[in-house]
């Protein structure tokens, strides 16, 4: 049969609940998932900003036990992964609850995957066979989208970098409650939006981009284009918190499609190398790689035309506005970042254009030497 630009995969089964007070409303869903759990966060958002609680309150009315494992930072490495993970299994955690931003929800996705395979340590993040525990994510930052994507990204110190581990995990539950991103600073919202900013992006402009997929960021697209004003001005409003919530996990749904594209991995050296916020790395480099594609390309005018954008000059004013980014490169810092990124082969394939080592390079340069 010949095969046609409408044939695709659409597969998307997070059980997900949209709303403030959610977890209260639809604690119930969790009993299922077994009678111990383990809460995954970092010291201290979660515990501030209520998520925390809400979780552990909703636990202990259904009578399920659970410990706290709440050593998670920023881009967490295998080393932490590894170490909850024998907590886990000592004590008989049946299923997980990630809270925070990406990284206590990606945690949690690796920690299931070795705690459900404790005979073979760390392999079980690279066999893409190994199963998983159940999972529960409750996002705090609008940004990550990994409460409804397959993906989780832990940092290894070995190779200095980050990778996505093999097994693919979605959360058998997701709860999205605005009301934990009320307290955010502008620093972090606005690094976070721009991480799903890119998320949408990167998925409508993909290779592996389809009909459903590139629908679903158009209407992602045009929910972030009613929030820009609010990220320019560091002015969050209820009615904004929701939407930008609601942007980022459409861009999770999106990339669960198409995964990412060159800025996601061209930035993890900026995050390792520079310690950049994860979407503040994606952000400085959209400008030129929205550049590499052809000159007047269909899909990045509209693209563009969904978020009020004329040109990709406005999107690097905007990625300006936003972002605080300082840090300083040198040429020598480019080239070992486009040597890294060679080895990742994968990335490079979801471009739909042929891309050389050069055109990496410039992308680089564009960027950071300013």
């Amino acid at each position: 049969m010949e095969k046609t630009t409408m044939a695709f995969r659409y597969f998307m089964p997070a059980d997900t609940y949209f709303g403030r007070g959610c977890i209260e409303a639809h604690k119930d869903v969790m009993e299922k998932l077994g009678k111990k759990a383990m809460v995954v966060t970092g010291r201290s958002s979660a515990k501030k900003n209520g998520a925390q609680k809400d979780v552990t309150d909703a636990l202990d009315s259904l009578g399920i036990q659970w410990v706290l494992f709440d050593e998670i930072g920023e881009n967490p490495d295998l080393e932490t992964v590894e170490r909850a993970a024998e907590i886990a299994v000592k004590v008989g955690v049946e299923f997980f609850i990630g809270i925070g931003g990406g990284s206590p929800m990606d945690a949690s996705k690796a920690i299931s995957v070795m705690a459900a395979n404790p005979g073979k340590g760390s392999d079980a993040l690279f066999d893409g066979n190994s199963a998983a525990l159940p999972v529960v994510a409750v996002p705090t930052t609008a940004g990550t989208g990994s409460e409804v994507t397959q993906f989780s990204i832990i940092t290894l110190h070995e190779k200095r970098t980050k990778t996505s581990i093999a097994p693919k995990v979605f959360a058998s539950v997701s709860y999205l409650d605005p009301k934990y991103m009320d307290t955010l600073s502008p620093k972090i919202t606005n690094n976070t939006a721009v991480d799903a900013l890119t998320h949408l992006i990167e998925s409508y402009l993909s290779g592996s981009a389809n009909f459903i997929s590139e629908k679903i960021v158009e209407m992602g697209l045009s929910i972030f284009r009613e929030c820009i004003p609010a990220l320019k001005a560091q002015q969050y409003p209820a009615e904004i918190r929701d939407k930008l919530m609601l942007a980022s996990a459409i861009g999770g749904v999106a990339i669960a499609q198409t995964g990412t594209s060159l800025p996601h991995g061209m930035g993890y050296f900026l995050t390792y190398e520079k310690h950049l916020a994860h979407g503040m790395a994606n952000g400085v480099l959209t400008r030129a790689y929205l550049e590499q594609f052809p000159e007047g390309d269909e899909k990045v005018a509209k693209l563009l035309a969904c978020l009020g954008m004329k040109d990709t000059a406005e999107m690097g004013a905007f990625m300006d506005a936003v972002l605080e980014h300082t840090e300083t490169y040198t040429e020598k810092d480019i080239a070992y970042y486009t040597e890294r990124f060679l080895e990742t082969p994968q990335k490079m394939a979801t471009f739909p254009y042929p891309l050389t080592k050069e055109d990496v390079y410039k992308m680089y340069e564009k960027s950071l030497l300013k």
